[in-house]
């Protein structure tokens, strides 16, 4: 059996809860974060609308973000299938809608081992916070990273992604098997799309040592 490539989303999916999320509600300037996240889930704004709007109502405050970021916790079924991963010489990638500078953060901080990220970025200045968006896709309106794109970088290759939200329906809608919980579950099963459904990463690595032993 050839290889996998396996794709984790990030906030929720790697991460107990949603990191992003959490920041915004600790260090946003005032509520219109949520006015935001309420336009965006009933489609009236883009994913790259919404979070740059959130990104710039946040306080300017990278050390007290950074240092908040890493209280979250890492589901404990994360490393080792990055350790799997890395024993069965299989890319491991994290695609998240999220930043690069909280992501890092969690990684540094839980001693996780190197492993390649493609996510949003942030700017802090003095006065103020900016998100930039590297890996936006100009043929899809609906996320501020389009995560397929990546995962069309490995053509003919068996691609797993995991992911738990509505930023993952692009990739979920092309890999080859997909795991999914949340808002992402309820969205594929209403859609009558295939998928595993996982509750902890246990189940995704319980699912690469059986197929991939």
């Amino acid at each position: 059996m050839n290889r996998p490539v396996l794709f984790l989303d990030f906030d929720n999916t790697i991460t107990q809860g949603d990191l992003l999320d959490a920041v915004l509600e600790r260090f946003s300037k005032d509520n219109s974060w949520l006015e935001l996240e309420d336009a965006w889930r009933s489609g009236k704004i883009s994913t790259l609308e919404c979070l740059r709007g959130q990104v710039g109502n946040l306080k300017p405050s990278r050390t007290a973000i950074l240092e908040f970021a890493v209280t979250i916790s890492v589901d404990p079924h994360f490393v080792p299938i990055a350790d799997w991963a890395a024993r069965s010489n299989v890319d491991l990638i994290v695609l998240s809608d999220s930043f690069t500078a909280l992501i890092d953060a969690v990684f540094k901080h839980h001693d996780i081992p190197n492993v390649p990220v493609f996510a949003n970025e942030l700017k802090f200045f003095a006065d103020r916070v900016e998100a930039e968006f590297p890996y936006q896709d100009p043929s899809c309106a609906r996320c501020a990273h389009c995560k397929a794109r990546q995962i069309r970088k490995f053509p003919g290759q068996r691609t797993i992604f995991v992911g738990d939200g509505l930023s993952d329906i692009c990739p979920a809608n092309i890999a080859d098997i997909v795991f999914a919980k949340d808002s992402l579950a309820r969205h594929l099963a209403q859609s009558n799309k295939k998928f595993l459904p996982f509750h902890s990463l246990q189940t995704v690595l319980n699912f690469l040592l059986e197929e991939h032993s």
